[in-house]
């Protein structure tokens, strides 16, 4: 074999080995990716556990029933996701909860 050829033959082998190469670091880089968010989302939702736990235990030391409890568990839990998502005026789910509520109304005659 020509000496081009196979010089040729090596240069293309190296690219191929290359982009392989480059492929595996990025496939790696993903996978840290996501375990890294995973493990973020996994520490937030223990964080906002804690809260609500911490929250309930004081509602229902400071004599309040099991519902108003839960009540200020679900305002802390809002309060939360309001931190991590936006004020809740601008999510999607308080529009469809408006507009729902806006026709109970008007089906009522309100």
């Amino acid at each position: 074999m020509p000496p081009e050829v196979t010089n040729m033959a090596q240069q293309h082998h190296q690219e191929l080995d290359r982009q392989q190469h480059e492929k595996g670091l990025n496939q790696t880089a993903i996978e840290a990716d996501n375990k890294s968010a995973e493990l973020i989302a996994a520490k937030i939702a223990s964080k906002i556990d804690e809260q609500n736990r911490i929250i309930f235990d004081i509602g229902v030391r400071h004599g309040r029933t099991t519902f108003v409890a839960y009540l200020s568990l679900i305002i802390a839990a809002t309060a939360v996701l309001g931190q991590l998502f936006g004020p809740a005026q601008e999510w999607t789910i308080w529009h469809t909860i408006l507009d729902y509520w806006n026709s109970l109304k008007s089906w009522v005659g309100l």
